[in-house]
């Protein structure tokens, strides 16, 4: 456990100037920024400190921490010890054939979920509690789902304060969190496609509620030009660029953007991508095969990995097209409306979350999870219309005023300061929902 930073206390151990004390905890872990701490910074940034004051606790030390220092935002480190995921009996011929009978697969699952949440999540829950407890929290608001933050609703409980969670993956959830979502005062699902996956998967928190992701548009802008982006990259002023953001793994689908410039070669010789985001750590043996299908199709010099960046925004401008490419639901997709905030056309996956937000035709075009054929049709379809381009972006950029950082930080402080008052249920969400 390891403490960082800090901010001058008041008499009850946290910021003097703030109302309601509330615990940030991030649990993602894998030596990458994803969503649900790009979510949170977000949040942090544009947060009242008269009325909230955050007390951050991160899984793992992060690019980011140093600046939430800087902003006088206490950050602790919370070093949990985990179960090893692997284990002897994984690589057994006859355990791996009773996993699949359906009964027995249930039971085992079931045997592994109580031991996991006796031998991990208890003493986890215990230690988490003792290093909060400083903050002298109203409430702990768990950042990225119900899955693998057992421990923080566990928590709470103990330190007899609300939890609140917020949902951002369409998780697996075992008879452990189904136990525990019953202990939780709000589900904020970041799009109703979650909130519905919830629901269906028996979680029962006091209350629901959909909160969008926002975004500073004033501060998500590029800070260079094009041509100095393309310089520097090494790619031809009149080269047609499109990309990927995001981290690299499999379920991201950088592989069929891959494959769709594969199909374009021929008819479009000046055609290259970028796939803009570091290796998750599940993702590396996702990444070598990556690089070796680009060797043995011979792309190298079409295709770059451009590793971690932190300047996505001048990136994405630099493109003719940004794409989304995830081959499986996406839970939302906060690359769609960043691409849309620098004014950029989008191509999208139509699963998950994204049809929530994206209207097919008017502001992104859709496409088959997984299709590279269909993606390259798409991309072909756009770069041969500029006119078509310049509308989609237009009307991208009018779409994105919906995700403003103001308006979801004041539906989150609200509902904040609606839990901590003791508002349950239809009391609460309505009451948020009508100040909104």
């Amino acid at each position: 456990m390891e403490a960082s930073g800090g901010a001058a206390r008041g008499p009850r151990g946290v910021a003097a100037e703030a109302g309601v004390n509330v615990v940030f905890l991030e649990a993602s872990s894998g030596s990458v920024v994803g969503g649900s701490l790009s979510g949170m910074l977000e949040l942090l940034r544009g947060l009242d400190r008269r009325r909230i004051s955050p007390f951050v606790v991160l899984y793992e030390h992060k690019p980011s921490t140093a600046d939430l220092v800087a902003q006088g935002v206490p950050v602790r480190v919370f070093d949990k010890r985990r179960l090893p995921k692997q284990h002897g009996l994984e690589h057994s011929a006859s355990y791996a054939k009773a996993k699949q009978i359906g009964a027995v697969g249930a039971l085992m699952r079931g045997a592994r979920a109580l031991a996991t949440f006796l031998v991990e999540t208890v003493p986890a829950a215990l230690r988490l509690a003792r290093l909060v407890r400083e903050a002298r929290p109203d409430l702990i608001y768990v950042c990225n789902g119900f899955r693998g933050n057992a421990d923080a609703i566990v928590a709470a409980r103990i330190l007899r304060v609300p939890c609140v969670v917020h949902a951002k993956g369409f998780d697996k959830f075992t008879f452990v969190e189904r136990m525990l979502s019953r202990r939780v005062a709000l589900c904020v699902s970041m799009t109703k496609a979650i909130e519905h996956h919830c629901r269906r998967g028996g979680m029962r928190p006091g209350a629901f509620t959909v909160v969008y992701d926002g975004l500073d548009l004033g501060a998500f802008r590029p800070a260079r030009g094009a041509g100095e982006v393309r310089e520097e990259l090494a790619v031809a002023a009149d080269a047609e660029v499109v990309g990927v953001v995001g981290n690299i793994q499999q379920w991201k689908g950088q592989r069929v953007l891959v494959d769709a410039i594969d199909l374009l070669r021929e008819r479009r010789p000046r055609l290259v991508a970028w796939l803009v985001g570091g290796v998750h750590r599940s993702g590396l043996a996702y990444a070598e095969a990556l690089r070796a299908h680009l060797r043995e199709r011979g792309l190298e010099r079409r295709v770059w990995l451009t590793g971690s960046r932190n300047d996505v925004p001048d990136l994405m401008a630099a493109m003719d097209i940004v794409v989304h490419t995830s081959v499986r639901g996406e839970p939302f997709g906060r690359v769609i409306i960043e691409a849309m905030a620098v004014g950029r056309p989008v191509i999208a996956t139509r699963a998950g979350g994204v049809p929530e937000f994206v209207h097919e035709g008017r502001d992104a075009l859709l496409t088959t999870p997984g299709d590279a054929a269909e993606l390259a049709t798409a991309i072909d379809r756009l770069l041969g219309d500029a006119g078509e381009r310049a509308r989609l972006a237009a009307a991208a950029l009018e779409s994105v005023q919906r995700f403003r950082l103001d308006r979801h930080v004041e539906t989150m402080c609200a509902l904040f300061e609606g839990v901590a008052a003791g508002r349950r249920g239809r009391d609460l969400v309505g009451a948020v929902e009508g100040a909104a």
